[in-house]
């Protein structure tokens, strides 16, 4: 990865030393990691592999992780686009052209046509992270808060700022887009097969003879059974072998 690069270039004081101290000025201190014989070759290479390190670090942060895995369920919103010259193949998929619902709310038929459409090429599923203007800042500020990172006006500060955010949006969001999307088709299929399980039970344990009433049944006979069947008002209407 570009953090395994920039480790083997030694940028790994560079970035924790920003992290913990943010009073240092980031072009001063990457001035003393520049070694064009590792491929860093000016400040910026430097506080770019630093930067990356951070930002693996950040999205591999198991805690962190779990709790907006858990924050993108609850607010979320899954948004369905229709992918441009797919009209008419996508005729029956017309009602996801222009759709939006909170994540968490989707019921399981509709999430499962969301993604018939997606897997036949219509539909384009994107996650969004929240609503308002830039429903990524909630999240950003989460990443740096979980850090530490604060804007005090330090010399680190912006530059700390902005590694949680591409943090954030290269790393965490990619990732969580695809495990909440697999969440979501995984619950819709289980309750797809329940409702399924639930009308083949309703329809195999229906009686036969649908609103008859059946007295007895004998199961001695070899070439059928004694069956005594009245209706509804009492009428016999078979007695003998079925």
């Amino acid at each position: 990865t570009k953090a395994q690069i920039a480790r083997e270039a030694g940028l790994e004081p560079l970035a924790l030393g920003l992290l913990e101290d943010p009073t240092q000025v980031p072009e001063t201190l990457a001035a003393g990691f520049i070694d064009p014989a590792k491929g860093v070759a000016d400040t910026a290479m430097a506080l770019e592999g630093a930067s990356q390190i951070l930002m693996e670090r950040f999205a591999e942060d198991p805690e962190l992780t779990g709790r907006l895995r858990a924050g993108l369920w609850e607010q979320g919103q899954l948004r369905a686009t229709l992918i441009p010259g797919k009209e008419q193949e996508g005729a029956k998929f017309s009602d996801y052209f222009d759709y939006g619902e909170a994540l968490a709310k989707i019921p399981s038929h509709r999430a499962l046509a969301l993604f018939r459409g997606r897997n036949q090429g219509v539909l384009a599923l994107e996650l969004i992270p929240g609503a308002g203007e830039d429903p990524d800042a909630v999240w950003i500020q989460a990443v740096a808060n979980h850090f530490g990172i604060r804007d005090r006006g330090r010399p680190a500060d912006a530059w700390l700022r902005e590694t949680a955010r591409k943090a954030w949006r290269v790393k965490l969001l990619t990732r969580l887009d695809l495990d909440l999307k697999s969440r979501l088709l995984e619950a819709a299929e289980e309750e797809a097969i329940r409702v399924f399980a639930e009308n083949i039970r309703e329809l195999l344990l229906a009686s036969p003879l649908g609103r008859k009433t059946v007295l007895a049944i004998d199961p001695g006979f070899r070439t059928g059974c004694k069956c005594v069947v009245l209706d509804p008002q009492g009428k016999l209407l078979i007695n003998g072998v079925v």
